[in-house]
């Protein structure tokens, strides 16, 4: 018998990886995927990868494995948030930093419900990261966040255009203080659109934090920012 593995989020068995980038959203970048209209990735260790599928490729997968009703009942609803609301911004006519999103025309009459949705989202990805890569943040707070329901209280996001940037998500950088992160900050890019996840403790105060959304935010529209 094989060891198991526990999903990081609830205990249960975990034997689904999250992609890193959603594949909804792969999908309508890039199109249909097949054996004869491949996509090629970028890794810091190889180039050119070949992916003949989308669904089924495990390199645009995270190794921090989580288990089958947190990927696929649990979370399904940050999944279809953050589906609806990418699709929105990257559709819009002259997309710019500074641009208003009103969020009541991307989700009618519950814009608090499905933002924090989106937020929820992030914070699985987040989580399946420093999951994986073993970056010393306390899980819990993320893990708590998702099985509540419940905004992470240190995890803001900002959206603006890419300029640039590659589909794919950035590097984590850190800062730490005694051994413990106290500030992160990362990119998830897809097509014209980029997300900054930010991870920021009450006392940093650092640059993007300060233009960044939160749940706790009441607000019904978000200003895309110039990265």
């Amino acid at each position: 018998m094989g060891n198991s593995v526990d999903c990081w989020i609830c205990s249960g068995d975990a034997k689904t990886g999250e992609h890193l980038v959603k594949a909804s959203d792969l999908k309508s970048e890039f199109g249909k995927v097949s054996q004869k209209e491949p996509l090629f990735i970028h890794t810091e260790d190889e180039r050119n990868l070949k992916l003949n599928s989308i669904k089924r490729a495990h390199s645009i997968k995270s190794k921090a494995l989580i288990c089958a009703n947190c990927n696929n009942a649990r979370t399904a609803p940050h999944d279809r948030a953050w589906e609806k609301l990418s699709g929105y911004v990257r559709t819009l006519e002259n997309f710019r930093s500074n641009q208003i999103i009103k969020l009541n025309k991307v989700f009618p009459g519950e814009v608090k419900t499905q933002m924090l949705n989106v937020h929820l989202y992030f914070s699985k990805l987040f989580g399946c990261a420093i999951k994986e890569l073993d970056i010393p943040i306390d899980l819990a707070d993320f893990r708590n966040s998702i099985l509540r329901g419940q905004p992470h209280p240190y995890l803001y996001l900002s959206f603006g255009p890419a300029n640039g940037m590659l589909t794919g998500n950035t590097n984590i950088e850190t800062a730490s203080l005694r051994g413990r992160v106290v500030f992160a900050t990362w990119f998830y890019i897809i097509g014209s659109l980029a997300v900054n996840i930010v991870y920021a403790l009450p006392s940093e105060k650092r640059r993007g934090v300060d233009k960044a959304w939160h749940p706790k935010s009441i607000t019904k529209k978000i200003k895309l920012v110039k990265y």
